[in-house]
């Protein structure tokens, strides 16, 4: 019995330290407890109170979506933000229109048989007479308010435009010649003073470098498809061959002609 209690004392001295041991264990705090292997121990992450979370989420969304800057109604036009919207695009169909057209052409005759055209554009007029063999007349004026005025040289033509008819005088010299025109289109029996901008020009002129060689001449083209009109060689009127409708050129003793419209104020 006495050489049991050595043995019993040792036993119950290692069943207590085990014990002790495993409670030291469950009592220490998760991040002191060792890693495997003989490193040293590793801390464990902070838990999140939630308040970084929400600053980074808001950061992101202020990066992501930007907020439009607050326009005070009551403010005035200076000192509020510009706002740039993108250019409209031009029809490219629409280019060189205005330049050449005009808005109406009244076509007609003098007394004398010689014809006349007279084109208008925003109040403005030219007008171009002639017989096709000698005579020739060139003038430019205003048609206001229903009244004709026009002047050349040593030439002057005044008429007025009732409903859709043309009518006045034209003085050339001591020369005087009445004279009626008409549309050159006329679509229904209202009155017509004009048809609106699109209007192809009825008179075409030499253009001005020919005319600086001393070539001129004058086309009237009229509403059946013809032309009449007179070109001006050495100082000398003769008859106008007509001019090509694709290019508006013709030849005059082999010499090339090529004639521009005449719009009233674009000279």
């Amino acid at each position: 019995m006495k050489r049991m209690t050595p043995l019993l004392t040792l036993l119950s001295g290692a069943v207590t330290a085990a014990v002790l041991f495993t409670m030291s264990a469950q009592a220490s705090p998760p991040g002191t407890q060792p890693a495997a292997g003989n490193g040293p121990p590793v801390a464990a992450p902070a838990p999140s109170t939630g308040i970084e979370d929400d600053v980074e989420a808001d950061v992101e969304d202020e990066v992501d979506d930007p907020a439009e800057p607050e326009v005070d109604p009551d403010a005035p036009d200076g000192a509020r933000p510009g706002v740039t919207s993108p250019p409209a695009d031009r029809d490219p169909s629409s280019a060189g229109t205005e330049v050449n057209s005009v808005e109406q052409n009244w076509i007609g005759e003098l007394e004398n048989g010689a014809t006349i055209a007279i084109t208008v554009k925003n109040g403005k007029a030219e007008a171009y007479v002639c017989d096709g063999r000698e005579m020739e007349v060139w003038l430019s004026g205003t048609v206001r308010d229903g009244k004709i005025e026009l002047t050349g040289k040593d030439a002057k033509l005044s008429g007025v435009i009732r409903g859709d008819v043309a009518s006045g005088e034209m003085i050339v010299g001591v020369r005087r010649w009445k004279f009626t025109a008409r549309p050159e289109q006329k679509t229904d029996d209202s009155p017509v003073v004009k048809s609106g901008s699109g209007t192809a020009p009825a008179i075409y002129r030499a253009t001005e470098d020919i005319r600086a060689a001393g070539i001129d001449g004058g086309w009237i083209m009229l509403p059946d498809g013809t032309q009449i009109g007179i070109v001006t060689w050495n100082g000398k009127p003769i008859p106008a061959p007509p001019l090509d409708p694709a290019f508006f050129t013709t030849k005059v003793n082999g010499v090339t002609i090529t004639a521009a419209p005449v719009v009233p104020g674009a000279r």
